[in-house]
């Protein structure tokens, strides 16, 4: 994939370029982070490697990537520590500028490091941290290059390490990652909502989960995080890795879609455990597993017994057959339209249950 994402995107001038690095020495950035903001500022592959073949290296959405130089890249001396620093994917006018700046920034870092380090956190950590203050907000802010009034969204993802990088890099095909950081098990990623009506991708790679925020301004950037959590809650580790995918398998959801159901995510283990029919679905997950789950949900949505079948992939009597034996533990019928709508909000809060430790 182009570590740049879209071909039209405009890259920094000089002097932004210089700033760039000025701030990153002020801040007192390590090596990882410095390599890790220069790529995903540049949208470009960016790297250091020393003499002994060591060093680190980043893709331009913020992914680790082989610290040797592509047969593509410009690169230039460090000096005074050896080695090199690297750059794919850039015009060589604004590609030596940079590695000039880079490689300064380098052996100044890795010549006073321990001196220059502090413990600020991260500007994305800040921001979707509920407690920051409003000054740290807009220090945070400005350290991202944005204003409060930059449109973004907030994207959440987990899952297996090669899946989630994969999952980050087909993002920055479409849209811009303002930054990264890893928060609760999960990648997040600030992205740049360019006026996009989401996040679109030729799929999820299997067992990632992901869900996406509403736009908001970057002011807001808390309240985008807590609406991709909620709709977080919802989603399903993929079952492949590109779609299309059917709705029951909970890939990818857009939080601007989940209203009111984002109310069951305020609630307790207590007040969910309340709810007899949770039990009831609990010990039919037991006895027969998820299947039951996705069959009931795919019926409880549509209706419709050969509707659910095709979600789910299997004949509309075994769909039939599934619905009688949940009728039987429930005490009522899921024919009428009124108990199939409780029965979905029921399904729902069950999934929130079983994952308790997952909130916010």
């Amino acid at each position: 994939m182009n570590s740049q994402g879209p071909a039209s995107t405009k890259q920094p001038d000089e002097s932004t370029i210089t700033a760039f690095f000025d701030t990153q020495l002020f801040e007192g950035a390590d090596l990882d982070r410095l390599i890790e903001r220069a790529a995903l500022f540049m949208r470009a592959a960016v790297g250091r490697v020393r003499d002994d073949g060591g060093g680190v290296a980043r893709k331009g959405c913020g992914a680790l990537t082989p610290v040797g130089s592509p047969l593509t890249a410009f690169s230039v001396p460090v000096v005074g520590s050896g080695g090199r620093v690297w750059v794919d994917g850039l015009p060589e006018p604004t590609a030596r500028h940079f590695l000039n700046r880079l490689s300064a920034a380098v052996s100044i870092i890795e010549r006073w490091g321990a001196a220059l380090t502090h413990t600020e956190s991260e500007p994305i950590s800040v921001l979707i941290n509920g407690t920051s203050s409003e000054a740290a907000h807009e220090s945070a802010l400005t350290r991202l290059g944005i204003t409060r009034d930059t449109e973004i969204r907030v994207l959440l993802c987990s899952g297996p390490g090669a899946g989630v990088e994969h999952f980050a890099e087909a993002v920055a095909d479409t849209q811009k990652i303002v930054a990264r950081t890893d928060h609760q098990g999960k990648a997040v990623l600030l992205l740049m909502a360019d006026g996009a009506d989401g996040v679109t991708v030729p799929g999820v790679p299997v067992d990632v989960r992901a869900a996406y925020s509403r736009i908001v301004p970057a002011a807001r950037t808390r309240e985008a995080y807590v609406n991709a959590h909620d709709a977080y809650l919802f989603t399903r580790p993929s079952p492949h890795d590109r779609g299309p995918y059917q709705p029951i398998h909970g890939v990818l959801i857009d939080g601007a879609r989940l209203t009111g159901l984002a109310a069951l995510c305020r609630l307790s283990h207590d007040e969910i455990d309340a709810v007899p029919e949770v039990g009831v679905l609990a010990g039919l997950f037991e006895q027969y597993g998820e299947q039951i789950l996705l069959v009931l949900e795919a019926y409880a949505i549509t209706g419709s017994l050969r509707k659910a079948a095709a979600q789910v992939y299997l004949h509309h009597n075994s769909v039939a057959y599934w619905v009688q034996k949940a009728e039987a533990e429930l005490g009522y019928s899921l024919a009428e339209p009124n108990r199939r709508a409780q029965f979905f909000v029921t399904v729902c809060l069950y999934r929130l249950w079983r994952q308790q430790d997952e909130r916010v």
